[in-house]
């Protein structure tokens, strides 16, 4: 499949994606309707490799492509980053895994979050895996759950290099619970509950040490697999939703020019201070965009051409995407205050994009507290988030 024809496709099923969109907040998930448009437009493969099945996207198309699906609907973007970013984390399992997970087929919906550990205990032949973590989005479409534990043996943390290990575990969904949690401000449609697992038996070949070092299997082998983790999830796949959400903002302030404000006799398109506003919004979308796909697309050449990448292109990456989320949440909170009443209003696409943004400036790869990583790591300071997924 042609990449440039992923664009084409997201533009025939963008109405089937907007039309679902209030029913889809209203049920806490995405309508079959929806996850099926993007599994045929081969959404969901972006990131798995070509050798089973996948696109093996690079990131900065891979990028592109998430933005676009976000200019329809917000929570379809999220679908794919997770998808996506699931597949990606999967070169980290053995190829035993991998075959099992993804040999009936490439569509193979993989959940998980990294938001909390559970307990996994050392037994005979694997884990035995316990506990409850939040935000696992898309949970209810998934095949597979991954999450992250705290290795225990004999009731203690098992040590690695005076370090708890942890290990990522994968589940069959089946096996696990799912806590309906997802009450939000905004992102509504995401399904980002809670999992839970209780006594869960993962075999070794289901699981992979979290490590800088850790290997890959044999079926990911390609650049993509190289590129920095930060690049992956920061960059690639979740601050292009917000790119999307704010951009749709900028467009929807524009169709209020012809509005007159309470109490003044003028439009807003003749108003030099809404004028500003667009101008403004517009500029810190464009200038995000613009430094996050160059920043990406200097560390993707170097990737490609076989260069190891070091810290100071993952800090690169973290500020990036950090500056770009940041901006996004600033011009969307311009379009709102330009807005006026119909900001308020649910009926307005703007009170949307307003609150599905705040959601999305949290995440943790792309929220405020990852300029001071990407600082930690220009000082040649530890940085204070797990360096193996940096």
């Amino acid at each position: 499949m042609h990449m440039e024809t992923l664009f084409t496709d997201i533009e025939q099923i963008g109405p089937t994606i907007i039309d679902n969109i209030v029913q889809d907040e209203q049920n806490g998930r995405l309508s079959e309707a929806v996850v099926t448009a993007l599994r045929k437009a081969g959404l969901y493969r972006l990131f798995l490799p070509a050798s089973l099945g996948g696109l093996e996207a690079d990131p900065v198309t891979a990028a592109k492509l998430v933005e676009h699906v976000a200019r329809y609907n917000s929570a379809a973007a999220w679908s794919v980053m997770v998808a996506n970013a699931s597949n990606w984390w999967s070169k980290f399992f053995p190829a035993e895994t991998v075959e099992e997970v993804y040999g009936r087929s490439p569509d193979t919906f993989n959940a998980g979050t990294f938001a909390a550990p559970m307990m996994a205990t050392k037994v005979s032949g694997g884990y035995s895996v316990t506990g409850r973590v939040p935000l696992c989005s898309h949970v209810h479409e998934a095949d597979w759950v991954c999450i992250l534990s705290v290795v225990l043996q004999n009731g203690q943390s098992l040590m690695n290099n005076g370090m708890p290990e942890m290990r990522g575990v994968l589940m069959k969904s089946t096996e696990c619970s799912i806590a309906g949690t997802w009450q939000a401000l905004g992102m509504k449609a995401t399904d980002s509950n809670d999992v839970a697992a209780e006594n869960v038996f993962v075999p070794d070949y289901r699981t992979f040490r979290l490590s800088p070092h850790a290997e890959v299997n044999s079926y990911f082998q390609g650049a993509l697999y190289r590129f920095p983790v930060a690049g992956i999830n920061g960059c690639s796949l979740i601050v292009p939703v917000a790119l999307g959400i704010a951009a749709s903002a900028i467009d929807e302030l524009k169709q209020l020019t012809g509005k007159v404000p309470s109490g003044s006799v003028t439009t807003l398109k003749e108003k030099g201070s809404f004028q500003r506003i667009v101008g403004k919004a517009e500029a810190l979308v464009r200038g995000a965009r613009a430094y996050l796909h160059q920043t990406m697309s200097d560390c993707w050449d170097k990737v490609h051409a076989g260069e190891p990448t070091t810290l100071t292109d993952k800090a690169e990456l973290l500020l990036a995407a950090s500056h770009a989320n940041k901006s996004c949440v600033e011009a969307v909170d311009l379009v709102y205050s330009a807005s006026g009443t119909t900001g308020v209003y649910t009926r307005n696409k703007i009170s949307r994009y307003f609150t599905d943004i705040q959601v999305v400036r949290q995440h943790g790869f792309a929220n405020e507290n990852r300029f001071e990583t990407a600082a930690q790591l220009l000082l040649g300071l530890p940085p204070d988030f797990f360096p193996a997924i940096l």
